[in-house]
């Protein structure tokens, strides 16, 4: 499967389970430069807070893997994921996780304003540049930072000015562009208001595959310097690699991590079944793998252990860090609170780590196939 169908595999499962409340989209007017890969328009769905939630705010930036050429964006530019020209007017939210409106089942953020950012970009709401890209006769845009400046604009004017709590949050792609622009979009808030981050699934490691070869170094370099992206990712991390020529390593969440100065939550698999696929290159499934590949996976897992060391270095910081077999969990009701490291369930370790409450507020998985509490939902 490619990485492009995975993406939206994914993306079915995650927005057509347990249906709840509709978002509505809102598409960006006059966008200027902040336009998707084919020119159209951005836009999110949006849904409103109420109660004592109307002035708090969750706001997901939506995943779906990256565009790594300019072949391979002029086709992304003609889906979903590429243009806002077949979205539909409404978007039935997921009844689970963070975006639940059920107070039983979401006790925390039930009654929150929640925003759902398209993503249609293809380089993580980071890239920028001037003048579109000519591939095949077709214009190609990246603006992917413009778009997430224009987005965060429009939602201001909705009201997230007069925000008192606001949690970043994203899977996938929008998983690794919460830790890219964290920092960011914080500083367009006062100081007065609680700003927290959550990233789902998305500390991209950089590993080698099968074969000895570090794929993922290769494809993210790709999509930093095609889409430019040195403008639109932390500022302290860029200035940190400018002098050994290394900015791109600024694209992936274990070289930025350390840079990153808001307080933010990591939630990942330790085995992502995504990162097995497209940077580990095996095509099973533990364990179901020959021993060669069972061998590979469990180095990879080493691997992933030992770049994901900056995760538990900073006492702001909290992370729920699983053995199971997924990618991407905050928004699918199982995983985010059936799933358990020592006792606890993501939405618990993340509302301790928020809220301050008692209880562990980082924890970290036993090495697979220990954890009883996953369940094969892949």
């Amino acid at each position: 499967m490619s990485v492009l169908v995975f993406s939206l595999a994914l993306s079915f499962l995650v927005y057509n389970t347990e249906c709840s409340r509709e978002g509505k989209l809102v598409l960006i007017e006059n966008p200027g430069e902040a336009v998707c890969l084919d020119g159209s328009p951005p836009g999110y769905y949006f849904r409103k807070g109420f109660g004592s939630g109307v002035n708090s705010w969750v706001v997901h930036l939506q995943g779906g893997a990256w565009c790594y050429n300019k072949k391979d964006c002029l086709a992304r530019s003609r889906s979903y994921l590429g243009s806002s020209r077949d979205w539909p007017q409404i978007m039935i939210f997921n009844n689970a996780g963070m975006f639940s409106d059920s107070k039983e089942k979401n006790p925390d953020f039930y009654n929150w304003n929640m925003a759902q950012v398209q993503y249609c970009d293809g380089a993580s709401f980071a890239g920028y540049v001037e003048k579109p890209v000519k591939v095949h006769g077709t214009d190609i845009y990246f603006r992917g930072f413009k778009i997430l400046q224009a987005i965060i604009q429009s939602l201001m004017s909705k009201g997230m000015k007069n925000a008192q709590e606001f949690i970043l949050t994203g899977c996938s792609a929008g998983g690794l562009a919460t830790y890219l622009h964290a920092d960011y979009i914080r500083s367009l808030f006062p100081p007065s208001v609680k700003y927290r981050a959550i990233s789902d699934a998305g500390y991209f490691i950089d590993a080698p595959n099968k074969h000895g070869f570090k794929y993922m170094r290769y494809l993210f370099k790709n999509v930093f310097y095609l889409q430019n992206c040195s403008g639109g990712v932390d500022q302290d991390c860029i200035a940190a690699y400018e002098s050994t020529h290394e900015t791109w390593k600024c694209f992936m969440a274990q070289y930025t991590y350390r840079y990153i100065s808001s307080p933010i939550f990591t939630l990942n698999s330790m085995n992502d079944i995504w990162q097995l696929k497209n940077i580990l290159g095996i095509k099973c499934l533990p364990p179901k793998c020959t021993e060669s590949d069972m061998k590979h996976f469990y180095n990879f897992v080493e691997n992933f252990n030992k770049a994901s060391e900056p995760i538990f270095s900073l006492a702001k910081d909290g992370a729920f860090l699983d053995s199971c077999l997924i990618h991407c969990q905050a928004l699918i009701s199982i995983p985010w609170r059936n799933f358990f490291v020592k006792g606890q369930s993501a939405s618990t370790t993340f509302s301790n780590w928020y809220f301050n409450r008692d209880g562990s507020k980082s924890v970290k998985d036993c090495k697979y196939p220990c954890n009883k509490s996953c369940k094969s939902i892949v």
